[in-house]
């Protein structure tokens, strides 16, 4: 489906040190080699499940609503003919859904119009019960479907200057109260957030947060962390496969694989790592 990105993606889900020690690699000789190795295989894997691993806003261009028909939902898990299905995977948010309508105004739809269900992989949309889809202009690109999709986005903090927020980069936002995890890759999380945790948003203004544990209890950071440090966290089986292929991409920089005996051989296992990932059949 035709689709814009409007908000990339801050960064590779990976850090250079990460790929760099899976490599063993300690000079800093191929570190530029080694990050554009980190774009490929990022590339090569959302291309692969059509999930977007670092939070992102995508437009959905489309020449009119679907109209399939409307009859009753037979099974406890439906593609109605009228479902618009959003692309990329795992969807965050809905951000508009507009129209071009018959005397060329840019409408906007009222939220309360439609519904999404999200648990859905792809993700549809269908008018809310005892709705219809609007009527739009009968010219190509006349609907726009903008849409918020990835697991993390990148975090930082500067404890120096303060000791109790995190800022994040990215348009997706987190509202108070929301339950996140975190992640680190080539280095520590700011201490004392610990991947295994999960933590309460306490505050959200202008994509700064405060957390609390569980209990309750205010997070106060008492370094900045190494590396690079995300807000949700990509999972650890796409991570491995990018790491299994910047090494491949890395140690075989030709386009074929030239011996003297023997064969190339693709371990078994290798992408079976994205096998929970792949798109759903419904």
């Amino acid at each position: 489906m035709p689709e814009i990105c409007l908000i990339q993606p801050s960064g590779e889900p990976i850090h250079l040190i990460e790929a760099k020690n899976d490599r063993r690699v300690d000079d800093f000789a191929d570190d530029s080699k080694i990050k554009s190795l980190i774009v490929a295989a990022r590339q090569a894997v959302e291309s692969k499940t059509r999930r977007q691993l670092l939070h992102a806003r995508f437009q959905l261009v489309l020449d009119r609503f679907p109209c399939g028909a409307y009859p009753a939902l037979p099974n406890a898990v439906n593609l109605p003919g009228y479902a618009i299905q959003l692309p990329r995977s795992p969807v965050v948010d809905v951000v508009s859904i507009q129209y071009i309508d018959m005397a060329g105004v840019l409408q906007t739809m009222p939220p309360a119009d439609y519904v999404v269900n999200s648990a859905m992989e792809p993700a549809i949309i269908t008018p809310c019960f005892g709705k219809i889809w609007p009527i739009p202009l009968p010219q190509i690109g006349s609907v726009l479907v903008t849409y918020d999709a990835g697991y993390a986005s990148p975090m930082t903090v500067a404890h120096a200057s303060d000791t109790t927020h995190l800022k994040v980069s990215g348009p997706v936002v987190w509202l108070v109260g929301a339950r996140v995890r975190v992640y680190n890759s080539g280095g520590a999380l700011p201490s004392p957030l610990d991947g295994d945790s999960t933590y309460l948003v306490a505050t959200a203004v202008n994509g700064a947060y405060t957390l609390t544990d569980l209990a309750g209890s205010a997070i106060t950071f008492t370094d900045d962390g190494s590396g690079r440090n995300f807000i949700g966290v990509v999972p650890e089986g796409i991570r491995s496969w990018m790491l299994l292929r910047v090494g491949s991409l890395y140690e075989n920089r030709e386009e074929v694989a030239i011996l003297n005996r023997g064969k190339v051989e693709l371990l078994p296992y290798v992408d079976g790592l994205l096998d929970p990932y792949l798109p759903s059949v419904y």
